[in-house]
């Protein structure tokens, strides 16, 4: 019978052990399950009598009890949608694979009259692995009943449960459901197994990369409209939700939330999309416009609509760098090449008003992005250049105790002498650390800071070619 993790009086289990403990119970009935059907195929059992019973297919372990005895991810995640007894099994059948394949070995047997394996198992051979496919549910259910058939093949139709985290393998598009391949996402095989948050490495199939941030949220140095721009979005975040769902308006807004940050280079636009992230609790995955954008027709789609589809419900926030690159003004139609970017533009407004997520946008200059776009965006967050002020608390933050300024060094003079960026200070931080490292010095001198700006000065004047 199953029965929920148990929890120690002072040290908790992890939840990789929790998941083991209540994943051992599935297994186990899956392996009596298998042991049971396969035996009656291969046996040709006698008339039950009323003194000998028909023998019965193993239960299920139960799950009788409160959501909050629920204690590990797999638990947490299955039991409380009530899962009937189809459903276990086509989860089980997909896990197997990853954390007991030896459970498969048994339909590795060979049918002597076709010298292959039984096709009644329904089992596939995929890099290696062994896969059970709907066919394999259906036979362990019921043997060969197309009854049985049908019925697995309308739950996997139509359950939420299985939609929610069976893997749907594009290679698989074109076969026939009971015949495809049970496998779970890769963020629910995490999820049932190490019980630690999913986050996908970068690549064509996941055209992002996670940034972070060591600054918190005071850290930034931003002018009071601008924060109070950005409270906003903090505030959508934590009560979004309860707008949508318990105000009962959630048919009046469009779901998730669209901002746009803007302003010239070095203001903070990435810094602060990864810091707000941080303060949420929220990853931000910065879009690698390299890996999303192709030459043949429909592939850019295809690879932002694959973006878009992952961070569906993860609480996940978007960012696009650069966006204009993307998200650009449409053009008259006079080539072919118009036409595929138009559509790309078109793709997109229609994709992000419709994701549930967070999307944060960044350009130079928010005129470059087309105008269509603007009655989207919930918010529009001027990054501008540091004021004094701004500049003075920029210069103050980037030192460390390792050193010490020069009394000839007046940090509130430079501020008002120099309007640099935020990046540019740092930069010029950066370039003064290393000389002292350099040369042994621990006093930061006038002469260290204007050399950095000229420095500074000459990288940004001089010619690129």
């Amino acid at each position: 019978m199953w029965q929920p993790a148990p929890k120690g009086p002072e040290l908790s289990p992890s939840n990789a052990a929790q998941n083991a403990h209540d994943l051992e119970n599935e297994c186990l009935w899956l392996e009596r399950t298998i042991q049971f059907r396969v035996s009656r195929y291969f046996s040709s059992p006698e008339e039950p009598t009323a003194l000998t019973p028909p023998e019965t297919a193993p239960e299920p372990p139960s799950t009788t009890s409160t959501s909050q005895d629920y204690g590990s991810p797999f638990a947490a995640t299955v039991f409380p949608h009530n899962p009937t007894a189809v459903e276990r099994l086509v989860i089980i059948l997909a896990l197997v694979p990853v954390i007991r394949p030896s459970l498969f070995d048994i339909f590795l047997s060979i049918n002597e009259q076709t010298n292959r394996p039984f096709t009644e198992f329904g089992i596939v051979e995929s890099q290696g692995q062994l896969l059970a496919t709907g066919t394999t549910a259906s036979f362990l259910f019921n043997g060969t009943q197309l009854s049985t058939q049908f019925e697995i093949l309308e739950r996997l139709c139509s359950s939420a449960l299985l939609k929610k985290i069976l893997s749907s393998e594009p290679d698989q598009a074109e076969r026939p459901v009971l015949h495809t391949a049970l496998t779970l996402k890769p963020e629910y095989v995490q999820l049932f197994t190490t019980g630690e948050p999913y986050q996908p490495e970068t690549s064509h199939h996941f055209p992002a990369s996670l940034v972070s941030s060591v600054l918190e949220w005071d850290d930034l140095k931003l002018p009071d409209t601008t924060r109070a721009q950005l409270d906003e979005i903090v505030a959508w975040v934590q009560h979004g939700e309860t707008l949508r769902s318990h105000w009962h308006i959630g048919r009046q807004i469009r779901p998730g939330y669209r901002a746009l940050f803007y302003g010239p280079p070095g203001t903070g636009k990435t810094l602060t999309a990864s810091v707000l992230g941080k303060a949420l609790n929220h990853p931000v995955y910065k879009v690698d416009l390299s890996l999303i954008t192709s030459k043949y027709i429909g592939e850019t789609e295809k690879n932002l609509e694959q973006l878009f589809t992952l961070a569906e419900h993860r609480n996940w926030i978007l960012f696009f760098d650069e966006a204009d690159a993307l998200f650009g003004k449409r053009l008259q139609t006079s080539s072919s090449n118009d036409q595929f970017a138009n559509q790309n533009v078109a793709y997109l407004l229609q994709r992000i008003e419709h994701f549930n997520g967070v999307v944060i946008l960044a350009s130079n200059y928010k005129d470059n992005i087309d105008d269509a776009f603007f009655r989207r965006f919930e918010s529009i967050v001027e990054f501008q250049a540091p004021k004094a002020e701004q500049r003075f608390e920029i210069w103050q933050s980037g030192l460390c105790d390792q050193s010490r300024l020069s009394p000839d060094v007046c940090l509130a003079r430079l501020s008002q002498q120099y309007p640099l960026s935020g990046a540019d200070i740092i930069n010029v931080l950066r370039f003064v650390s290393l000389r002292l490292l350099a040369q042994n010095r621990k006093e930061i001198q006038l002469k260290d800071i204007k050399d950095g700006i000229a420095r500074l000065s000459e990288h940004q004047t001089s010619l690129r070619w």
